[in-house]
């Protein structure tokens, strides 16, 4: 490693499967420019996976060996999951009664990637996206446990980035105070989610608004879409171009008067491809299925919705399905050149608004990402459809609407856009101030102890 580089160590993982992860980190990387030289390190539960898909110049902690919890953990039941958390959080209390006895010598006697990598960073960030600084990300209480190292090895913590708009209980709020106030630095992404945290934090410098690292995501290259369309079999000069991503997750919040998500889920299929089937008929369009999450446990591949609204169409031949997996930034590329976006999942929507692209937004109420995101801060908030009151003649007369908008959404998309950009950036301004700030008081705190060494030296020295 070299000594001159900053060390940042992400202390979650971010799943590549989910593009719209995956663009955030990308996002992320972009941000850390405003550092200089970094390397960067990342929690992973599927390192053969990530490697593929991350970044190269990304190194990849195996968190499941290194902390004994075994393969495919987000995979595994609930009951398993908290089990593997428990035995997590009993490893980093015993990690951080060493860093207490031993001081630095610690690192010398562990013999663990995460164990060095913790010792070794210049800086820990936590709660990317959504991530609660409660609950965390599949390891249950991971901010709280993370938090108290960092304080124990003396090193500078992060919430980056985040969007959290409720605890809920008491109890998770008390906890959270705890997270919020002791870290060094808090970046929020939405105003909703900074109004609220902001409430909790006593120190009020240490939270500022920013903007979704996503956004910063590069497109790629137009040669490279234009082979993706071409192998795609996608023509664009055959009717509207209509690209839509859709997820289960989403679609099982409809008909709320139905208690089972499987039954609310199929009924809401059955409208999607009716609106898709009228696209067809009144505006010769075809329907682009993208697959922006394919990841293959908790019913969350796109491309498996995809087929079974497919199915239900009767327009068909004006629909295609793409399985095969693409890279964030080819997905980018392939949405600008959509006349509509249709879709659930929220980074793909930031996407297609980014490269210009009216969007219709389906989402739940309880989704405050959405209404943060895209309705405040890219100002599309009129092109939000709540599926929980998922109508065919209501949704198409919206996407209608759209339609009859795009000229003027495009028009204001670029000046709304690079606003966005510009707050995605602050994260990374930000952190290089608290870091540059961290140097500046230890250089202070060497100069005063240097001095104080030196008067002792005077006053001892013989005359």
């Amino acid at each position: 490693m070299n000594n001159n580089s900053m060390r940042v160590l992400i202390a979650e993982w971010v799943p590549s499967l989910n593009k719209g992860e995956l663009a955030i980190l990308i996002g992320m990387l972009k941000t850390f420019e405003a550092l200089g030289k970094v390397e960067v390190s990342i929690f992973s539960f599927y390192p053969s996976l990530d490697k593929e898909r991350y970044p190269k110049n990304v190194k990849i902690i195996d968190v499941g060996s290194d902390l004994y919890l075994g393969n495919s953990l987000p995979e595994r039941s609930r009951l398993f999951r908290v089990g593997a958390s428990l035995f997590a959080v009993f490893q980093h209390f015993f990690f951080i009664l060493l860093c207490k006895i031993l001081g630095k010598g610690v690192s010398r006697v562990t013999n663990k990637a995460i164990w060095r990598e913790y010792c070794e960073s210049d800086v820990i960030i936590i709660c990317h996206d959504q991530v609660s600084c409660v609950s965390g990300f599949i390891l249950i209480f991971s901010p709280i446990y993370i938090t108290l190292l960092a304080k124990a090895l003396h090193k500078p913590i992060v919430i980056y980035a985040n969007g959290t708009h409720n605890f809920g209980r008491k109890i998770w709020k008390i906890l959270a105070t705890y997270v919020l106030n002791n870290v060094d630095l808090i970046t929020v992404r939405d105003e909703e989610s900074f109004s609220y945290l902001k409430e909790i934090v006593w120190h009020k410098e240490r939270i500022h608004l920013t903007g979704d690292p996503a956004i910063l995501l590069p497109s790629a290259n137009p040669e490279k879409v234009k082979n993706i369309i071409h192998e795609e079999n996608i023509d664009k000069n055959d009717g509207l171009l209509v690209g839509a991503a859709i997820s289960r997750e989403v679609l099982s919040n409809a008909f709320q008067k139905h208690t089972n998500p499987a039954t609310r889920y199929k009924k809401a299929i059955t409208e999607i491809a009716r609106v898709f089937d009228r696209l067809v008929e009144n505006f010769q369009a075809t329907i682009v299925f993208i697959p922006h999450c394919i990841e293959p446990y908790q019913h969350r591949d796109d491309r498996v919705v995809a087929k079974e609204i497919y199915d239900i169409m009767k327009n068909k031949h004006k629909a295609r399905i793409i399985v095969k997996e693409y890279s964030p930034e080819e997905l980018k590329g392939l949405m600008a050149e959509f006349d509509l976006f249709i879709s659930s999942r929220v980074h793909s929507v930031i996407g297609a608004l980014s490269m210009g692209t009216p969007s219709c937004t389906l989402t739940r109420s309880s989704d405050k990402r959405a209404y943060g995101l895209i309705g405040k801060m890219l100002k599309q908030e009129e092109w939000i459809y709540n599926v929980e009151n998922l109508n065919t003649d209501r949704l198409f007369a919206r996407v209608t609407d759209l339609l009859s908008a795009s000229d003027k959404i495009r028009k204001n998309l670029p000046s709304i856009i690079n606003i966005v950009k510009e707050k995605a950036l602050l994260n990374g301004k930000l952190l290089k101030a608290l870091l540059d700030s961290r140097l500046k008081r230890q250089d202070l705190t060497r100069v005063a102890k240097n001095e104080h060494q030196m008067k002792n030296y005077v006053k001892q020295k013989p005359t």
